[in-house]
């Protein structure tokens, strides 16, 4: 980080045009969410908090085309059970901080070229590729959402590629005790061959006729599946395709717009059965998808949309979807202005595959109204 800082400071010495002053900017996003869960035992539970996340950027320009930008999340319930401010390269879970916490979520020196277009980043940065609508997910890459903070360590490269396309590579550091992103157990960063890992993506930017997205995306963790049990030794690579599509077409004369999106995936080398809790002496499936609605501009700046999904046991990386499970989701949303949003959502989920003598699946119910502002 040190040397990616002198460089761009010896370049703002040169003959480019002088640096930007400093520019602050941030969002802050608070809500009231309620959960209700039907246990495998069956046992009923609910809970509700309020929740808040708030997020502040520091950022520079440097030279005309360096840009600096470091920016401080923290997360917060009513019903936290204290604070704790921190910086490393793991979060204190493998799917999510604890209300309370306080970290560095961005840390970078970024790079655009005026002539070829291609782009670095470099340090603590985010990654997320979703496929578009109200409820906008994904099933590979998303490093955090909702009241949550996550990060990638390492680098994120874009460079144009033939006819209208672009690549992303991003370069991960994985520390043994795991990363800020989503990975599910049987993942396990503590083998010394799984420090870094890769994510490759094939993205256009034009598109024919109603299409507005098209993209094909490869994850590899070397060295990270436990696939007989974290406390085996056996370590295999992690490795899934994605490919996400989405089209939108206007109706009518008013303004309203259908976008449908859909993404599938695939993993293909999978924990074994009794790893994860199933019965059977042979691997679980690997496979995943999610298909989406959204009517935007139902009135000005009012907006709908659904998304269903299901991903089964062996696909471990997603921020939005838990493995074996199903999802259905409404969320609604009205833009007050460019920097106002309010969201309101309602979310059932569903355990897919049961363990030997259970039953009944477990089931999950959720509702949130947020608000959030950005400046």
């Amino acid at each position: 980080m040190a040397a990616w800082l002198a460089i761009a400071t010896c370049a703002a010495a040169g003959t480019e045009p002088p640096a930007s002053p400093w520019s602050i900017s941030g969002d802050l996003r608070t809500g009231y969410l309620a959960s209700w869960r039907d246990s495998r035992a069956g046992e009923s539970s609910s809970d509700d908090s309020i929740r808040a996340r708030a997020r502040v950027r520091l950022s520079r320009q440097f030279a005309g085309h360096w840009q600096f930008s470091g920016r401080i999340g923290g997360s917060f319930a009513s019903d936290q059970d204290g604070f704790d401010v921190y910086l490393r390269h793991h979060r204190p879970t493998p799917t999510a901080v604890n209300a309370g916490d306080t970290t560095l979520d961005e840390f970078f020196v970024g790079y655009i070229s005026p002539h070829t277009g291609w782009q670095l980043r470099a340090g603590r940065i985010f990654t997320s590729f979703k496929i578009p609508g109200v409820p906008d997910k994904s099933l590979d890459r998303n490093d955090a959402s909702n009241f949550n903070l996550g990060w990638t360590d390492g680098v994120h490269l874009q460079l144009p590629v033939h006819d209208h396309w672009r690549a992303h590579l991003v370069g991960q550091f994985n520390s043994r005790h795991g990363n800020a992103n989503t990975t599910r157990p049987p993942l396990d960063f503590s083998d010394s061959g799984s420090r870094a890992s890769l994510f490759a993506a094939l993205e256009a930017n034009v598109h024919p006729g109603p299409l507005i997205q098209r993209m094909i995306a490869l994850t590899w963790m070397p060295d990270s599946l436990a696939t007989e049990g974290v406390t085996s030794e056996q370590r295999s690579d992690y490795l899934t395709v994605t490919m996400k599509t989405a089209a939108a077409w206007p109706l009518g004369q008013s303004g309203t717009r259908l976008i449908a999106a859909g993404e599938i995936g695939h993993a293909i080398n999978r924990p074994k059965r009794t790893t994860v809790g199933l019965t059977g002496d042979h691997e679980v499936s690997g496979n995943g998808f999610q298909a989406g609605l959204s009517l935007y501009d139902i009135r000005p700046n009012h907006h709908l949309g659904l998304v269903y999904g299901r991903t089964q046991a062996g696909w471990l990386i997603s921020n939005d979807y838990r493995n074996n499970d199903e999802l259905a989701e409404l969320r609604y949303q009205h833009r007050f202005n460019p920097d106002l949003t309010m969201e309101i959502r309602y979310r059932w989920r569903r355990e897919l595959e049961l363990p030997a003598d259970i039953h009944r699946p477990r089931r999950d119910r959720d509702f949130y109204i947020r608000a959030n502002l950005r400046f």
